[in-house]
């Protein structure tokens, strides 16, 4: 009977998530990949975030001899999201019109964070870690459907001889652990107050002092009715799950009567743009009828 140990693991960490970690991300090998993880006794368990490559141990002596020839074995992953929000809620994204597609590796070290090996240069995998569709390193990954519609990520794994050293002893093989880092986005929140609401004297708060609020007057919406507008005045990061503590107000002799004890927080499904300090900026829509 087989027995798998953890060769390495690698997770995506994903800060609109409250876990920390991506959900709904797939791992899929190359074509080339999984014919040579076969051969050399490999198996792929998904955990949370990301993935375990183990490897079984009676065919031990088949992987040492992969990485005996004068290149190392390398294990592509497409990493393509089941979530159609997740772009939305994501800062780094590429369109398809660019050609490129994220990729990062293990063959270049980048430090350490928490215990794990980082697979890109800065803090978030960004478009610094970006390659052209045709680049070499992506021969006979992607087929034709993909690089028309590429996946979110790229990611290659090197397996030398370092990786393996330990097969055979009491101790056994140290795995390696990735992780890659992904951001979540960031943009800016727009609340529309329409109904009973629209009126002169209200504004908007945090209690917790974080956000500030841009009074930006009426608007006359597509349905003819009024609302109206505030907008943070900075970037908010969008959550899951958030523990901002907004409020609308009016004014008052006592200096601020609480209407709305807690607004509604942004979600990942309602954005429209608009153009900002000359920039054309993706902003959160919540709309507020009372």
């Amino acid at each position: 009977m087989s027995h798998y140990a953890p060769l390495f693991t690698c997770i995506v960490e994903h800060g609109f998530y409250e876990s920390g970690l991506a959900h709904g991300l797939s791992f899929k090998s190359c074509e080339r990949s999984a014919s040579v993880m076969l051969n050399a006794g490999l198996m792929v368990k998904p955990i949370a975030g990301g993935i375990a490559v183990l490897f079984d141990e009676k065919l031990s002596e088949s992987l040492q001899l992969y990485v005996e020839d004068d290149e190392p074995l390398d294990l592509l992953f497409k990493v393509c999201p089941e979530e159609a929000s997740f772009k939305s809620r994501t800062r780094v994204s590429i369109d398809n019109n660019d050609e490129m597609v994220l990729y990062v590796s293990n063959d270049s070290f980048h430090g350490e964070v928490d215990g794990r090996i980082k697979l890109h240069s800065g803090p978030f995998i960004s478009m610094d870690d970006a390659i052209s569709l045709d680049s070499d390193s992506l021969v006979d990954v992607l087929d034709r459907k993909e690089k028309v519609m590429p996946p979110f990520l790229v990611v290659s794994f090197r397996i030398d001889s370092a990786n393996l050293e330990g097969i055979g002893s009491p101790s056994g093989v140290t795995p390696k652990n990735y992780s890659i880092r992904v951001e979540e986005r960031q943009l800016f929140w727009k609340y529309y107050l329409m109904g009973s609401l629209v009126r002169e004297n209200i504004y908007l708060s945090d209690v917790d002092g974080v956000a500030e609020f841009v009074p930006m007057g009426k608007e006359q919406l597509a349905d003819h009715r009024e609302a109206m507008i505030f907008r943070t005045q900075k970037r908010l990061p969008l959550k899951a799950s958030f523990d901002y503590r907004f409020q609308l107000k009016e004014k008052d002799s006592n200096g601020g009567k609480v209407i709305i004890k807690r607004l509604p927080m942004a979600e990942a499904t309602r954005f429209g743009r608009e153009v900002i300090d000359g920039s054309s900026e993706v902003v959160s829509e919540i709309y507020i009828n009372c």
